[in-house]
């Protein structure tokens, strides 16, 4: 009996080893290959241009304008207009507003021609307006010009040899030369819009200047005028 239990366990246990001999053990899983992160997507940036800003060119702005040619009491007469242009950019806010070589005009308004006993030519200029792209800007400025006359040579000629002599002592008449400067002032407050980028500004299209007389004063205005200029000027001196 206990040599047939001993036979039996014997047979169980070699059963028992080649089966274990002959199952294989699993392989083991290999590691999942890893998958790259796409990359951060970053915000579309959108650039917000800077809005145009309003801004105004004041009043009493001064102007230098030039003489584009020559003007004389000689070949103007009154009434006449005369072209000058603007010498320099005029700007606010470091933006340009009224550019370099604008056209300006001008009135002749009194004029007297060279006469004998050394009288001189006399011209005076009035300053109009700033023609910026078919928009007037009105301006104010005057000028009086004279020739160099020969007074006191012609009293002399006439206390030596008369009269006639005296009218063949001739002044000069008054001139003024090509690209000479005079200063003038806005008259109004221009409103201008300043565009965002660095392009000139722009008037705004409501503006509407200021009267612009293009007449010339008869003599009894310019003296009324000269009268009460030269009354606020002692007024000033006080």
């Amino acid at each position: 009996m206990n040599i047939l239990k001993t036979a039996l366990l014997v047979s169980v246990f070699a059963s028992a080893s080649v089966h274990a001999q002959g199952v294989q053990p699993a392989p083991a899983a290999e590691p999942a290959p890893a998958v790259e992160s796409a990359p951060a997507v970053q915000p579309a940036v959108i650039a917000v241009a800077p809005a145009a800003v309003e801004a105004v060119l004041p009043a009493n702005t001064e102007v230098v304008l030039v003489a584009n040619s020559i003007i004389s009491s000689d070949s103007h007469r009154k009434g006449e207009k005369f072209s000058m242009s603007v010498a320099q950019d005029v700007k606010v806010e470091g933006r340009v507003v009224i550019p370099q070589g604008t056209r300006a005009v001008g009135l002749i308004t009194q004029r007297t021609g060279k006469g004998g006993f050394g009288k001189s030519g006399k011209i005076d200029l009035g300053f109009r307006y700033i023609d910026l792209g078919g928009v007037r800007i009105p301006v104010d400025g005057r000028h009086h010009q004279e020739g160099n006359g020969k007074g006191a040579a012609a009293v002399g000629a006439t206390l030596a040899v008369g009269v006639i002599g005296g009218l063949m002592v001739k002044g000069k008449n008054a001139r003024i030369e090509e690209g000479r400067e005079f200063t003038v002032r806005t008259v109004d407050a221009v409103p201008v819009t300043l565009a965002a980028d660095s392009a000139p500004a722009v008037i705004v299209a409501s503006y509407v200047p200021s009267k612009i007389e293009m007449t010339v004063e008869t003599d009894k205005q310019r003296k009324a005028r000269e009268k009460a200029e030269r009354a606020q000027g002692k007024k000033a001196k006080k």
